[in-house]
């Protein structure tokens, strides 16, 4: 909008260009007539003191008269001289005064004749603030106005005249086509100009996504490392157990522990599949989840460090709950760094404890996660989910930002927040269907 704005304003104003040009020209030829009026008025003018100096008693009026037609009449004075040089007789006449004679002028006459007067839709001669004649329309009306005094010592007349710009001579064929060539040519300027942007804007955005492509990969491996690290060190925790019961010749406790060193190694194949489903832009694949089985599954995969933290589970979550429609892995991905988290929250402790419940609500179903902790700071409820924010010294600061990322690929939603008394709080919400939300 505001580009059609200034557009049109541009458009005008080239147009008014031309039309200034032309009343400026308009302008200069009729001050050149007002120029012309003047000159002529001011020498006829002239020729009454030229008459009065030369008139004697044996003149002869007639002929005077013939020859300037605009005096009407003439008195010879004896001995009374006139008072003043000048003196208003009405209608457009005034007597001409000298110390002999004196000459009664109609100036209706004197102008009749010159052909400038028709220009001027306004002419008025005045004197010492008197109109003597006014000729025409109310010269407040006219578009331009000329005023000049006449340099005569005997008539110092007030000449005055107005007159109005003839909008028909203007040159409006040139002003629409001045319009409409900057028109064209603003038009032209813009969609340029838009182009560029648009072009710009697909650079910069081709490199933004190619940084951010290098950034999600930092991230994701920073991720991977992450997740990887913990099936790897109970794998390994297994199977060094597995050998020292070989070697004392206990081999009934065996098979459990290699049993266990399988889960952990299919968990860390599930997490490369994952990782090469990101590179490579593929979307898991969602089917039926039972989140009552997932969650044993995390206990059990997270039983070393519930037993060495000596930290109880309790599960309130129903086994009827209905199935989700969701990536196993992902969910596990979840279900598993909240479990971490809370055991992380509460090493320094003797004892603690972690309460799980799940309820389903409207088209999803409710998860909390409640630890017996100290809670989180302020900030760390603000930044718990801010990529690479941790309060552990050892810690990445990634494992709740990609289980936010998690859950909102689902589209769900993940808060957190301290319960009086216990701990810290993680509630999710996950939808039974996501392509329906």
């Amino acid at each position: 909008m505001q580009k059609i704005v200034i557009w049109l304003v541009l458009s005008i104003i080239s147009g008014c260009g031309w039309g200034i040009y032309a009343l400026q020209q308009q302008y200069e030829e009729q001050s050149a007539e007002f120029r012309i009026l003047y000159r002529d008025i001011a020498v006829k003018l002239s020729q009454h003191d030229a008459i009065l100096s030369l008139m004697s008693a044996s003149s002869s009026f007639e002929w005077i008269q013939q020859q300037f037609p605009q005096i009407l009449r003439w008195q010879q004075h004896s001995d009374i001289r006139p008072e003043k040089t000048l003196a208003p007789a009405g209608h457009g006449t005034y007597w001409l005064n000298a110390p002999r004679f004196s000459l009664l002028i109609d100036i209706n006459t004197l102008i009749a004749d010159l052909p400038q007067t028709q220009y001027f839709q306004q002419v008025s001669l005045s004197w010492d603030g008197v109109p003597l004649i006014e000729k025409g329309a109310d010269k407040s009306n006219a578009y331009w106005q000329w005023n000049k005094t006449l340099v005569s010592q005997s008539q110092p007349f007030n000449l005055s005249v107005g007159n109005n710009p003839n909008w028909g001579d203007l040159p409006w064929l040139m002003i629409l086509i001045s319009s409409l060539f900057w028109a064209v040519m603003v038009y032209f300027i813009n969609k340029y100009r838009a182009n560029k942007h648009q072009h710009d804007i697909a650079n910069l955005r081709a490199h933004f996504s190619e940084l951010t492509r290098l950034n999600a990969m930092g991230e994701i491996t920073a991720g991977i490392i992450h997740e990887l690290n913990q099936p790897l060190t109970a794998a390994l925790s297994y199977n060094e157990a597995a050998v020292r019961l070989i070697q004392q010749q206990q081999t009934q406790g065996v098979p459990p522990l290699l049993d266990a060193s399988v889960v952990q190694i299919k968990r860390i194949n599930a997490l490369l599949q994952q990782l090469r489903q990101k590179l490579t832009h593929d979307e898991a694949a969602l089917q039926p989840v039972q989140l009552h089985q997932i969650w044993l599954r995390v206990v059990m995969l997270l039983e070393k460090e519930l037993r060495s933290g000596k930290i109880t589970v309790v599960n309130r979550m129903s086994e009827t709950l209905p199935e989700l429609l969701a990536d196993p892995i992902g969910v596990e991905q979840i279900l598993h760094n909240i479990l971490t988290n809370a055991i992380q929250a509460q090493l320094s402790m003797a004892s603690g404890w972690v309460e799980v419940n799940a309820w389903q609500s409207g088209t999803g179903i409710t998860l909390t996660i409640t630890d017996g902790g100290s809670g989180l700071s302020e900030q760390a409820l603000q930044e718990v989910f801010m990529p690479f924010y941790t309060t552990r010294v050892d810690g990445l600061g990634l494992g709740m930002t990609l289980t936010e990322t998690l859950v909102q690929r689902l589209n769900g939603h993940i808060k957190v927040e301290n319960i009086e008394g216990q701990g810290a709080r993680f509630t999710v919400w996950l939808p039974l269907n996501p392509h329906e939300v």
